[in-house]
């Protein structure tokens, strides 16, 4: 009785080896080699000992030049309020402000790659963002001036006039009020 269960067991592995199509072999088309020994009982046979790696001749192009350059921008006329002298209204970011940017880097970070990345995976720039800063923290960010290797850049400029007044946070009192200039850069390299 115990071998007739056995069996009966076996019945729904038997039935899915045979109906799966992908487990078939045609085997005819196969050449047999009956000269070959059997290469399940051979030992390895080849040259294990290590080969110089620097003898064998590479045929690859030579590296492109890295063309791009980082710029320092400054924002343009219509966004800073310029007078006639020249002389802007606002500085360079103070540090709680410039750590509040890198902490919230993924805001940016979000805008380079969804925006411009996607539409263009090689584009780089630089871009000046004029941040005004009240007595209860940043109150607008906006891109003042930007310089993109391709046409992507604009959309990614929107969408950081968009996102950072929001994500940038600095506490009240932290960053006396004004208008500052904070400098991002974005490159392929993350």
């Amino acid at each position: 009785m115990n071998t007739v269960v056995r069996r009966l067991a076996l019945l729904p592995l038997l039935a899915v080896a045979l109906a799966c199509p992908s487990d078939k072999k045609n085997t005819a088309a196969l050449p047999l080699d009956s000269a070959k020994p059997d290469t399940t009982k051979t030992v390895a046979s080849a040259d294990t000992a290590g080969t110089d790696l620097s003898k064998i001749p590479a045929k690859l192009p030579t590296a492109a030049p890295d063309t791009f350059h980082r710029q320092n921008l400054t924002p343009d006329a219509r966004s800073r309020g310029v007078g006639p002298s020249g002389h802007t209204s606002f500085a360079d970011a103070p540090t709680p402000l410039v750590d509040a940017v890198e902490r919230e880097q993924s805001a940016t970070r979000f805008c380079y790659t969804e925006f411009g990345q996607k539409a263009d995976p090689t584009l780089r720039g630089n871009v000046a963002m004029v941040v005004t800063i009240g007595s209860s923290g940043v109150t607008d960010a906006s891109v003042g001036d930007s310089k993109w290797s391709g046409a992507a850049g604009r959309a990614v400029n929107r969408c950081l006039d968009q996102k950072a007044k929001q994500a940038w946070n600095v506490a009240p009192g932290a960053v006396k009020p004004g208008r500052y200039v904070v400098q991002l850069s974005f490159s392929g390299t993350r």
